[in-house]
């Protein structure tokens, strides 16, 4: 999926995903790449994580251990 596709289906806008991207919280590590069902499940989460007020510094920790357990 191209940025536009990810944040169509996602609901979320191209610049927070990119956003996301760029703080290295989602498996693609590039926006200008293509996102995968995996980018969108891990986007998925980041979003929960940030709308319960989660600050992204904060994620760049805790996401390293969610992908441990996967």
């Amino acid at each position: 999926m191209t940025l536009t596709e990810i944040a169509a289906k996602s609901g979320i806008t191209a610049d927070q995903i990119a956003a996301y991207t760029r703080a290295g919280l989602l498996p693609c590590k590039d926006e200008a790449s293509l996102y995968s069902d995996s980018d969108l499940y891990w986007l998925d989460m980041v979003n929960c994580f940030v709308e319960n007020g989660s600050s992204v510094e904060e994620l760049k920790t805790l996401m390293p251990l969610c992908e441990t357990k996967i």
